[in-house]
């Protein structure tokens, strides 16, 4: 199977947010598999004391009625935009709880309808009878139980085969997890964190999703989702995401393969003591560790697993090289045009790390995107501002306001990358990037700067382990297991659970 990485949850212009589906799916092209435009649909028991929530009412209101007007619309665009084997869009919509927790549904097809209902059960029993096949996923689970955090209690796993632990809200794993919750609708908290419904007995896998509001599917930083598949069309990702086959990363494509038994994520293998457990994966930056989590109803615990070292003494092969642009002052807007040669070696492939930047409405194509690429050079165009924590309410909490590019570059040590960008020229030797990062301003202090990032050996971003595998709880319980990967720039991924019993 193949590795796809995409955005399940992210929203535009058709609800409440900015950009029109066109250019939303636009800037998904660029550097995505596949992705979905999730209109805000519905909120049967939202607030309704106009004193104190006018403001939130209003913009609820206001974005379920055009998502009403533009559905049909959105329908027609978003399967003229699904080319199977090349890019491939999913329908969704938002339908958000207090007392349950928001779901966003999906199917699919492009007839999907909007359907409402007052509580859970009585929104499964409605979408049932108009869709042969739809998921209800939960997100952002960690908030307050009647604040919109996931209701564990009214969970199904027929309904919900995934959930989604992290977003641009934060993580919902775990107490220890990185990437707490700091967004007005409140903290994160043990009763509705994702281990909580592992430890209540359900089983679902992992996504993650930007939950953006400003048409960038993918935002990096904000969440993707990698799916092993067989294809790249809907009806193949939609078996992979039943079967769980999923991985959650905060932005950095992480593979992760992970077996115990006879089992890979998402499946389910009988409990024998000394079952193999095999894990690899591939990093885009060194690996600082990794995490297996195993637990039943009786409790979890987090092991680390022996680590890599970090060295910086150079060896010939493979490396990943991050070349990011941005930084400056104030609010201007920086236009990049990067070109890249490696010379003395080969360059095998190319990650875009794209982010949203602020850009006029009348724009419909995206300004981040890959312009030419072969084994010798890249050419790369994009837009940054300043960091951008104090803009778009707030709510960017975890990403820059930079652009970059991930470069895999086969090499010696007469390897030079050779980076040109307007007035700067950087020209390093491999073997000198494996020791540390280099830099230059555009024009002198605090002016927008480049950056290129240390070469990062395969000895680093590469990890593999085996052991004989015996679960630490209850005999009489089932259990699960799973692998959580935390690179050195803080992103991190989370593969599915495997369950034994």
């Amino acid at each position: 199977m193949s590795l796809y990485w995409g955005d399940l949850h992210n929203h535009c212009a058709v609800s409440y947010g900015s950009g029109t589906a066109a250019r939303t799916l636009d800037n998904a092209k660029q550097h995505l598999d596949f992705c979905t435009i999730t209109g805000h649909a519905f909120w049967p028991d939202m607030m309704t004391d106009l004193s104190k929530y006018s403001k939130g009412i209003g913009i609820h209101l206001g974005g379920f009625a055009k998502l009403q007007r533009y559905w049909p619309q959105l329908m027609k665009e978003m399967a003229a935009a699904n080319e199977p084997g090349k890019f491939v869009t999913i329908p969704s919509y938002e339908w958000h709880s207090r007392e349950f927790g928001d779901h966003n549904c999906y199917a699919p097809t492009f007839d999907l309808s909007l359907v409402d209902g007052p509580d859970l059960p009585s929104l499964t029993r409605r979408i049932r009878r108009k869709q042969k096949e739809f998921m209800l996923l939960p997100h952002h689970c960690g908030y307050l139980r009647g604040h919109r955090g996931t209701n564990w209690a009214e969970f199904d796993d027929r309904r919900s085969p995934l959930v989604e632990i992290y977003s641009n809200h934060g993580s919902s794993e775990g107490e220890e997890a990185p990437y707490d919750y700091y967004h007005s609708m409140g903290p994160r908290v043990g009763q509705s964190l994702v281990r909580a419904g592992l430890q209540a007995g359900h089983r679902f896998g992992f996504i993650a999703s930007t939950d953006s509001h400003d048409g960038y599917p993918g935002h990096y930083g904000h969440g993707r989702v990698g799916v092993w598949s067989d294809k790249l069309d809907q009806k193949a990702l939609w078996q992979a995401l039943k079967n769980r086959r999923t991985i959650a990363s905060t932005g950095a494509r992480i593979r992760v393969e992970t077996h115990l038994g006879d089992a890979v994520m998402g499946g389910v293998t009988p409990r024998r003591d000394g079952t193999r457990l095999r894990l690899e994966v591939e990093g885009t930056a060194p690996i600082l560790s990794v995490d297996l989590i195993e637990g039943d109803a009786t409790g979890h615990r987090v092991r680390r697993l022996p680590g890599n070292v970090i060295d910086s003494r150079f060896t010939p092969g493979r490396h990943f090289v991050k070349v990011e642009c941005g930084w400056g002052q104030g609010d201007k807007v920086t236009e990049w045009i990067v070109n890249h040669r490696v010379i003395g070696g080969r360059l095998l492939s190319v990650q875009p790390c794209f982010r949203h930047c602020p850009y006029p409405m009348t724009e419909q194509s995206s300004t981040e995107r890959i312009v030419s690429h072969d084994s010798k050079r890249l050419s790369w165009i994009g837009r940054t501002v300043p960091n951008p924590s104090g803009l778009m309410g707030g709510t960017h909490f975890h990403a820059s306001g930079t652009q970059s590019v991930l470069l895999e570059i086969e090499g010696n040590s007469k390897t030079r990358l050779q980076t040109k960008c307007g007035p700067i020229t950087c020209d390093q030797r491999l073997s000198d990037l494996a020791a540390e990062s280099a830099g230059a301003t555009l024009d002198g202090y605090s002016s927008p700067a480049l950056k290129v990032h240390r070469a990062v050996p395969e000895r680093e971003f590469v990890y593999r382990y085996e052991e004989d595998y015996t679960a630490h709880f209850s005999d009489e319980a089932t259990g699960y297991v799973y692998i959580r990967v935390i690179q050195s720039d803080g992103h991190t991924a989370w593969a599915s659970p495997i369950w034994w019993e």
